[in-house]
């Protein structure tokens, strides 16, 4: 038994000596918090007395215990309601703009802690959440100034560190790569930063480090999205792709409003033949945002392998005004060529295609274009 299993097993004893101790029932709490005890630990605190368990620190961590199991919305209420009696600590703001992030409510999100950091200014742990709400705005710039203000209270803070890898990641690669290996020198563990070295590791495909990274994360993080969505790359670069499927299906079911990866989806069911189940993905990204040049081109894309080339024509073109290098239009008019009997052109476009260094990191399709060429003339 290790010392924190005695801990609680000591805190349980004295707790039923007196069982209307709100202060021991928190102590206790605490404690199967930090071991993922939430059931016992919601258990626990509702067995107070009615009295107990209306005092601030029993609901403040049965707020907690909401939103441990997900339950953001009654988690929300009860800190709310803490605030609006008076108990508005750093902690209670805290934990309500996570509440509130966690609900996708962004905007409230970031005027809770706007005024949480107001009244408290040197708490590194509002500045890391505040990170947080940032990426999720796609305001990166003001994410990493959060995260950095953060480790200048605490430059040991691995979670800060690990956050401002992940705003640094869509642009400043060496520098992404510094926060995240500091974040693990810091903690083994910390998720953002396995996820940007994770990522990185994909990009230049040193799919065994990326593996490992990937993995890691996901022992502690089984749902993580980004997790998922990477092992299920690295999975479709080993060519495996019943099991890349698999891993995809699992991130965008964690993470459905993630474009990158109903696309990662498309092109390993397209490379099964699943047409359907492509056309299916790229309808998902397209309801996310109508504007995403990739997502008409991989409708394109299915246009052509249907035979229906007016209205591939149509959606090459639309994605290519969206997005100039859309990789998937681009494809797609290489097979449209190819179906109308201009295979020199197809395969000059072909060419052209793959050696520009354009294509999108987040997906691996380069390793893929020339088998699902292959593929389609089984078919």
């Amino acid at each position: 038994m290790d010392r924190m299993d005695v801990r609680v097993t000591r805190l349980r004893g004295y707790l039923s000596a007196d069982p209307s101790n709100s202060d021991l029932a928190c102590e206790l709490a605490d404690a199967l918090l930090a071991l993922g005890e939430y059931a016992e630990c919601e258990t626990t605190l509702n067995a107070l007395p009615d009295a107990a368990r209306a005092t601030a620190g029993v609901q403040f961590r049965l707020a907690r215990c909401a939103m441990a199991c997900g339950r953001y919305d009654h988690a929300e209420s009860l800190l709310r309601e803490l605030g609006d009696a008076g108990h508005d600590s750093a902690s209670v703001l805290h934990d309500l703009a996570f509440a509130q992030l966690c609900l996708c409510h962004t905007d409230r999100a970031a005027a809770t802690l706007a005024l949480a950091m107001a009244r408290f200014p040197d708490v590194a742990t509002l500045h890391v959440l505040a990170s947080r709400v940032a990426m999720m705005q796609e305001r990166y710039e003001e994410a990493a100034a959060h995260a950095r203000d953060a480790l200048a209270m605490d430059a040991n803070d691995a979670q800060a560190a690990g956050v401002l890898a992940l705003a640094l990641l869509d642009g400043a690669h060496a520098d992404a790569a510094n926060a995240a290996r500091q974040a693990l020198q810091l903690d083994a563990d910390q998720h953002e930063a396995l996820l940007v070295a994770g990522t990185l590791s994909l990009w230049t495909q040193q799919l065994d480090d990326a593996e490992a990274l990937f993995d890691r994360a996901l022992v502690r993080h089984p749902n993580s999205g980004r997790a998922l969505s990477g092992r299920g790359m690295t999975t479709m670069l080993r060519n495996d792709l019943p099991r890349a499927q698999q891993f995809l299906e699992h991130a965008v079911h964690t993470m459905p409003d993630h474009i990158g990866t109903w696309h990662a989806l498309a092109w390993a069911q397209l490379l099964q033949g699943q047409r359907d189940a492509a056309e299916a993905s790229y309808q998902s990204a397209y309801a996310i945002d109508r504007n995403f040049g990739d997502t008409h081109g991989g409708l394109a894309l299915i246009a052509v392998m249907r035979g229906d080339y007016a209205a591939a024509e149509q959606g090459i073109q639309r994605a290519l005004r969206l997005d100039p290098n859309a990789f998937t239009a681009r494809y797609a008019r290489s097979l449209l060529l190819e179906a109308r009997g201009d295979s020199a052109g197809a395969d000059t476009l072909m060419e052209q295609l793959l050696a520009n260094s354009g294509v999108p990191q987040t997906v691996p399709v380069r390793e893929f274009a020339q088998r699902l060429k292959q593929t389609l003339r089984r078919d």
